[in-house]
């Protein structure tokens, strides 16, 4: 399994994406209340995907009825949905990190891949554009890593309307589970700036839904 970004973006991805899909639908076909409505909202989300590699390359992808298909060419602006820029030096050493962790074994990284895809979010954010930076500090031998993000935005935004920033080291022990994004905003580790109280309302009403079991 290639840790090249464009790489990995353009082939793997995909790949571990439709494979979470069929667990999902296993699991649905097999009764799972849970797994059935995640299937749900993973089905219904649709729309194309902007990722840059900053300083390598450009990836575009679309989603329909739970397929993930790479496109040739950009999309329309206004097809996308989700607009992600990160340098390539920090997405390589994620990735290799991952891959020396085994958490890019197939079934491990397909769950992860196939919840980047909702249906819900994509009701929630409505016709809001939310454009943000997520900033992570005192990351191994790259210093401040900043990663553009723009839902609802046709590229990634150069200036945000508001930034999460975190330390590394907080950011991988929620990447392994030991904490969530709601105990580290709590816990002042996640510091929020700007206008954010659109996402922190959509991020309660997503939680609120993931706990009555509808994601």
């Amino acid at each position: 399994m290639s840790t090249e970004p464009i790489t990995f973006l353009k082939d793997t991805f995909p790949t571990l994406f439709s494979k979470g899909v069929e667990q999902l639908r296993t699991k649905a076909e097999g009764g799972d209340a849970r797994a059935k409505n995640r299937l749900q909202d993973v089905e219904g989300a649709v729309g194309a995907v902007f990722l840059e590699v900053e300083g390598e390359g450009e990836v575009y992808l679309e989603l329909e009825d739970g397929k993930m298909t790479v496109l040739e060419t950009k999309p329309d602006d206004a097809k996308v949905k989700l607009a992600v820029a990160a340098p390539g030096e920090a997405m390589r050493m994620l990735l290799g990190e991952a891959h020396a962790a085994g958490e890019l074994e197939e079934e491990k990284a397909a769950k992860r891949a196939v919840g980047t895809a909702s249906k819900k979010l994509q009701e929630a954010l409505g016709e809001d554009a939310m454009l943000f930076h997520i900033i992570v500090e005192d990351v191994p031998d790259l210093g401040t890593v900043t990663v553009r993000v723009a839902l609802n935005g046709h590229e990634p935004p150069a200036e945000p309307k508001f930034t999460a920033t975190m330390k590394f080291d907080d950011l991988e022990a929620a990447r392994e589970g030991e904490v969530n994004v709601q105990q580290l905003f709590m816990g002042g580790k996640l510091r929020m700036a700007g206008d954010y109280s659109r996402a922190l309302q959509i991020g309660m009403q997503l939680i609120q839904q993931a706990q009555a079991g509808q994601l």
